[in-house]
């Protein structure tokens, strides 16, 4: 359907040309726009990456399942995708509500750490590798 090169592979040519031949003339301001730039990029990169498996999204709608039951997960929308929305759209809702307990706990958690791992596995994969991050601790 898509010849080559992919948008994959347009997107990493731009982002590595960008590295390579703009952002090292840029300071001040234009650096740190530059940087942003550079970052999007990235992320473009690893969403493109991310589309051609499919496995981060089946993750994500694994502990929704585990949630709402494979029926309701079937039953949310016409693709992984249009599910993953209306899925999140609707925890969103529920949390808002009040609907789980202050805690947090079982498979309200577990949908939860998914989502920010997939997440942060696009959007800052460097903070997740190195775990900095930790669970507060209850009073």
């Amino acid at each position: 359907m898509y010849e080559a090169p992919g948008r994959k592979a347009l997107v990493e040519t731009a982002l590595d040309s960008f590295q390579a031949e703009i952002l090292p003339d840029l300071s001040g301001d234009r650096k740190y726009i530059g940087l942003m730039i550079a970052s999007a990029l990235a992320i473009a990169v690893r969403e493109l990456e991310a589309d051609e498996e499919t496995a981060p999204v089946r993750r994500v709608l694994d502990a929704f399942a585990a949630l709402y039951g494979e029926d309701n997960v079937a039953r949310s929308g016409e693709d992984a995708l249009c599910r993953l929305d209306a899925l999140s759209r609707d925890l969103a809702r529920e949390l808002r509500e009040g609907v789980y307990d202050k805690d947090l706990t079982g498979s309200v958690k577990q949908v939860l750490t998914v989502l920010v791992e997939e997440k942060l596995k696009l959007s800052n994969p460097k903070f997740l590798a190195a775990r900095e991050y930790s669970q507060p601790t209850p009073n």
